[in-house]
């Protein structure tokens, strides 16, 4: 073999290495899509009115009750890209764990000053953030926040978001799936109170996957 056929070989080889090294990498960084959770019966029926990404402030007025909580999060794609201009909605329970909907406590959160829940889009770094307060458990079910997220070209997703240390069922709800784990954020206490918007600060990213 002459000189010039084994260069040329070698930098074939060399090549192919690289190929198969940049691959392996993407694929160890491709994200798990978030796991789906039920929607529940309290997915809200009238998005009309002041839905916006705080919920503690309806009307002119500040809801006082219960803990307020600063949560934010990103929504990604597999690839770990930010997704801009996905549609977040959460929905859950006031400070007395009645929902704003007219199978549950009617619009009588609302008139206690909580707004019950709320829709952002995704800013260019595919973040979200929402000022609302930490649910309490109700009856067997732990606190949670309820999620929906859609993006063109992405699979519409909903799930919910737990809290850690009070993430599991009563005895009434059954089995406690592994998957859970994914969906439970620990809160931080905010310590500067005199001008934090919140009490506790939670991050929460979500990952969908593509159509």
């Amino acid at each position: 073999m002459n000189e010039s056929r084994r260069r040329a070989l070698q930098w074939i080889t060399a090549a192919a290495t690289v190929r198969l090294s940049n691959q392996s990498t993407a694929q160890s960084s491709v994200l798990a899509p978030t796991p789906r959770d039920t929607e529940g019966p309290f997915y809200p029926v009238d998005w009309t009115g002041e839905v916006d990404g705080d919920l503690i402030s309806v009307g002119g007025k500040h809801y006082s009750q219960g803990t307020s909580l600063l949560l934010l999060g990103r929504v990604l794609g597999v690839n770990g890209l930010p997704i801009v201009g996905a549609r977040v909605e959460i929905w859950q329970v006031d400070a007395t764990g009645r929902y704003r909907h007219p199978n549950d406590d009617g619009e009588r959160p609302l008139k206690r000053g909580f707004q019950g829940f709320g829709r952002v889009l995704t800013d260019p770094q595919g973040a979200y953030r929402f000022r609302t307060i930490k649910p309490i458990a109700y009856q067997s079910r732990p606190a949670h926040i309820h999620f929906r997220v859609a993006a063109k070209g992405y699979k519409e997703l909903t799930t919910q978001m737990y809290f850690a240390g009070e993430n599991k069922e009563g005895s009434s709800w059954g089995g406690f799936s592994k998957e859970r784990d994914r969906l439970t954020v620990t809160t931080t206490p905010i310590r500067d109170e005199a001008s934090a918007e919140a009490k506790l600060t939670a991050t929460f990213d979500i990952v969908l996957a593509t159509v």
